[in-house]
């Protein structure tokens, strides 16, 4: 098996004022494509350790993955480091120079001499370029593959994914094809998923499986190598419909749709228009919704109704069902969704009110005690919950409810 290394160099990396995601991606993607990372390394800009561990980089390691470094400022060392490291000449690379000049002109900023500094490269680099986005470069030293990425992490992210890990799997693999999918899935603990894969045979050969909690999500990354691209996504296909049978509608999807994405489609396929009233999550779930352009289509608008005269003076919820029941109740909670839906005119009116904490609980409505309710022509709904976590966590796991529940109905 290929074995490699990553070397990620910043001084914000180093002092925690940034954590480090280029590092966690590649090692991510890495594993999932059946790829050894045995090292991981964090320099500071300008470090004199860095030409020391990749030396020893290249002495142990059929691959290195370096990022950041690779700025026109002086503390930006990494190109001219490596290449007295690697005892190659810097040479300006003429195409790359002209490409630099280019964008900084239709970004209308100034020429300076620090930007040339962009188009030097060590002797014998190939220039990673995805058309103008971003830019790296790949190198062989003594069997060893190099490839120098930037550390801002979408462009080092899409350098990896268009020339870093393709070109490594066909070396790995011998001209092996690689398919890859991401299942979400919300409504089931890592351990239960887990469970879920290891009693189904379809999981059991050729398959490399990862699991990877995403609050408040889980996500299963399911990864398959051969010489058939086509059979590849064909047996994905027959994973992901043995797991959709085996768990039901927590299986979100596996494309980079998010939960809100889903909901607008359906809601947009129905014709139907919806209106929040929120609590607890304090406007959450409408920030959610209007993240996805076009969600004007289908999404009225909402109310944030935290006080219990907001509820009652715009929401037109009895003063006495709060005073008899509690504004975290599931009465007050089916007249929020009933009200909501009254005043923008909506299909579907959706209600969420809870005890986010940390303070407020009692101990027939602990804090994490939520009720969410959906109004609609053909009826209605309140269901009841208790969330655990911090404040944050009670808020985040109560918008993705809300929205989930929502899915669930217009399914």
């Amino acid at each position: 098996m290929m074995q490699g290394e990553i070397i990620t160099t910043g001084t914000e990396l180093i002092t925690g004022r940034v954590s480090d995601s280029n590092a966690r991606y590649a090692a991510r993607r890495l594993h999932e494509a059946g790829l050894a990372v045995q090292r991981i390394t964090i320099l500071g800009d300008q470090s004199p350790l860095f030409q020391e561990i990749l030396a020893e980089g290249l002495a142990r390691s059929q691959f290195i993955i370096i990022t950041g470094g690779l700025g026109p400022t002086e503390d930006d060392i990494t190109v001219a480091a490596a290449a007295h490291a690697l005892n190659r000449r810097l040479l300006l690379d003429d195409v790359l120079l002209t490409r630099i000049r280019r964008c900084l002109a239709q970004r209308r900023i100034p020429w300076e001499e620090r930007y040339a500094r962009l188009a030097l490269v060590p002797e014998g680099a190939q220039i990673l370029d995805p058309g103008g986005r971003a830019c790296g470069f790949a190198l062989n030293h003594d069997s060893v593959r190099l490839f120098f990425l930037p550390g801002v992490p979408d462009e080092m992210q899409l350098l990896f994914d268009a020339f870093v890990l393709p070109a490594l799997v066909e070396s790995a693999g011998g001209g092996e094809c690689l398919a890859h999918r991401t299942l979400r899935l919300f409504g089931i603990s890592e351990i239960q998923l887990q469970e879920v894969v290891c009693r189904l045979p379809e999981f059991q050969q050729g398959v490399a499986v990862g699991y990877y909690p995403c609050f408040p999500e889980n996500h299963l990354s399911l990864t398959l190598r051969g010489p058939d691209q086509a059979a590849l996504k064909a047996g994905l296909d027959r994973l992901t419909a043995s797991l959709a049978r085996e768990v039901g509608e927590v299986l979100l999807g596996y494309d980079d749709a998010t939960l809100e994405e889903l909901v607008g489609r359906r809601l947009r396929e129905r014709r139907l228009s919806l209106a929040l009233a929120e609590s607890c999550t304090g406007g959450l779930i409408g920030h959610r919704l209007t993240n996805v352009p076009g969600a004007s289509d289908y999404f009225g608008g909402g109310v944030v109704s935290y006080s219990n005269a907001a509820k009652h003076d715009l929401l037109r919820v009895p003063a006495e069902v709060m005073a008899q029941r509690g504004a975290v109740s599931p009465e007050t909670a089916l007249h929020m969704a009933r009200g909501v839906r009254a005043l923008f005119h909506a299909d579907l009116g959706l209600a969420v009110t809870g005890i986010a904490g940390p303070g407020g609980g009692a101990p027939d409505k602990p804090v994490g005690t939520v009720y969410i309710s959906l109004a609609a022509p053909e009826g209605e709904d309140v269901w009841h919950y208790y969330f655990q976590g911090s404040r944050e966590e009670i808020k985040a796991l109560t918008a993705e409810t809300a929205l989930d529940r929502l899915r669930r109905k217009l399914k």
